[in-house]
């Protein structure tokens, strides 16, 4: 696997975008059909059925954000590559954003302002919603190892890649869940 640290690196975007688009395609794809006992009235079947490609947006942003600071993070601690280590750093920036975006940002916002806030703030209070770790700790690890992956290769698979994933995305989103 490949160093992906270097933010200034142009080569490693689109490694970057795919495997994010691959992650959330292939857990919305996991959903829609039942992964986890998902439920047709679930919290991330009702989050895509609601909010369709914004919701997908948002999703693989964050996670695109979350790899990118890990990039500045772990070229700061500095040492040799590590890709365990880049992993566990993108964890912890995605659990410190999951807390504070639950425990500060959507309570902050008004009830009614914002309807996305108001589904997070939903889903933030239910029971088990915990697990949302669990599962962004896997999408942000996953998208680390593919990134790395697809860093080694030739970019024009990374492009096939995204584009297949992106078509299959606009299917996916439109199939009810289980």
């Amino acid at each position: 696997m490949i160093d992906i640290r270097n933010i200034s690196a142009s080569k490693l975007w689109l490694p970057i975008v795919t495997a994010a688009c691959v992650v959330d395609t292939a857990g919305l794809f996991g959903w829609r059909y039942g992964l986890g006992g998902a439920t047709t009235d679930g919290p991330i079947n009702t989050w895509y059925d609601r909010f369709g490609l914004v919701a997908y947006g948002a999703d693989v942003l964050s996670m695109i954000i979350g790899i990118v600071l890990a990039q500045i993070v772990a070229t700061a601690i500095g040492g040799p590559w590590s890709l365990p280590l880049f992993c566990a750093i993108a964890v912890v920036i995605q659990l410190i954003h999951d807390i504070v975006f639950a425990g500060i940002i959507v309570p902050a916002i008004p009830r009614g302002r914002n309807t996305i806030m108001d589904l997070m703030e939903r889903y933030a209070t239910m029971p088990g919603a915990g697990g949302i770790l669990v599962v962004d700790a896997i999408y942000m690890v996953l998208t680390a190892v593919i990134a790395s992956a697809l860093a080694t290769i030739d970019p024009s698979v990374s492009w096939f890649t995204l584009l297949v994933t992106l078509y299959a995305t606009m299917y996916i989103l439109n199939t009810k869940g289980p």
